[in-house]
C-alpha cells in the first residue's frame, strides 16, 4: 500500500538540533498536532512509540505508586483502574488496553504478591516490542530491533560488571539476544559479535566511563540510525516517526543538565 504524504505538516515542523529544544512545542501540544494532521492509522503508529511510557505508568499503578507518572504515556490511571475492573467483572466486556498489558494485569492478579518488578518490566517491554514488530511499518520494525539490541548490550555489560544473571534481564528471544546470552555464559573474556553491523560501535560507546558522555554518544547513535533508515523518506509517516523519536531525545537533553547527570549517577 502506498504511503501517505504529509507535505504541509512536515514542511512546518521545527528543525531539531541534538542538544537544543528551542522553538519546539511541548509534548502535549505536539501530540495534538499529530492527532489533527495524521490519518488515524498513521496516528496509531505514532502512539506505539508512547507505549514504553505507558508500560512504566502501568507498573507504577500495579505497585501502588501514586505519585509517579511518565508524561510520555497515553493511558491514564483511570484507564488502568477501568481495565482492572473489566478484568474482575463477571460479565464479558471489551478491553481498553493493549492485549499484552491485559495479560500482565491478569497474571499480576493471579499472583498473590504480584509479579517481581524486574520480570514485569521485561514482560511489558517485550509486549511493546511485539506490537511494534507486528505493526506492518518498516521504520518501526527497524527502529525497535536497533533500540532493543542497543539496550541488550547495555544490559549485558551491566550484568557482567555487577555479576548478575543476564538471562533474567535480556529482552526478547531473537538471535542477537541469544548470542549475548551465550557469550555471557562463556565467562569474562568475549569476542564482540560482528552482526548486526552497528554492534561494535554500540559496544565501544557502552564502555565509555564518563556517564554524561556515554549517554550523549548513545543518543547520537540513535539519532544517526534514524537518519540512515530514513535517508530516502521525505514527507511520509516514517519520517514523522523518526522525527518523534528525535523530538523525545531533544526533550530529554533539555532536562539532562550536568547537575541532573550527577544526581542520576
Amino acid at each position: 500500500m502506498p504511503k501517505r504524504h504529509y507535505y504541509c505538516f512536515v514542511s512546518g515542523l521545527a528543525d531539531l538540533i541534538f542538544d537544543s529544544s528551542k522553538n519546539i512545542p511541548d509534548l502535549h501540544e505536539f501530540r495534538e498536532e499529530l492527532k489533527n494532521n495524521l490519518h488515524p492509522k498513521d496516528y496509531n503508529l505514532t502512539s506505539l512509540l508512547f507505549l514504553p511510557g505507558d508500560n512504566r505508568n502501568l507498573l507504577n499503578f500495579l505497585e501502588g505508586k501514586d505519585d509517579s507518572r511518565d508524561n510520555q504515556g497515553t493511558y491514564t490511571r483511570e484507564d488502568f483502574a477501568e481495565q482492572l475492573r473489566i478484568i474482575k467483572s463477571i460479565l464479558k466486556e471489551k478491553n481498553i488496553l493493549p492485549d499484552y498489558m491485559v495479560r500482565i494485569m491478569e497474571e499480576w492478579i493471579r499472583t498473590e504478591n504480584g509479579i517481581e518488578s524486574g520480570l514485569a518490566r521485561k514482560m511489558l517491554t517485550e509486549g511493546y516490542i511485539s506490537q511494534a514488530l507486528n505493526s506492518g511499518n518498516r521504520f518501526l520494525e527497524k527502529w525497535v530491533r536497533f533500540d532493543t539490541d542497543l539496550n541488550n548490550i547495555l544490559i549485558f555489560l551491566n550484568a557482567k560488571s555487577l555479576s548478575m544473571d543476564a538471562g533474567k534481564y535480556l529482552i526478547g528471544n531473537d538471535l542477537f539476544a541469544n548470542d549475548l546470552l551465550e557469550i555471557f555464559k562463556t565467562g569474562k573474556d568475549f569476542i564482540i559479535p560482528s552482526e548486526p553491523d552497528y554492534v561494535s560501535d554500540i559496544f565501544r560507546i557502552a564502555t565509555e566511563n564518563e556517564f554524561l558522555e556515554r549517554e550523549m554518544k548513545t543518543d547520537i547513535a540513535r539519532w544517526d540510525y534514524i537518519d540512515s533508515i530514513n535517508f530516502f523518506e521525505y514527507f511520509t509517516i516514517d519520517l514523522i516517526l523518526g522525527y518523534l523519536i528525535k523530538y523525545s531525545i531533544v526533550l530529554r537533553w533539555e532536562r539532562l543538565n550536568p547537575e541532573t547527570g550527577k544526581i542520576m549517577l
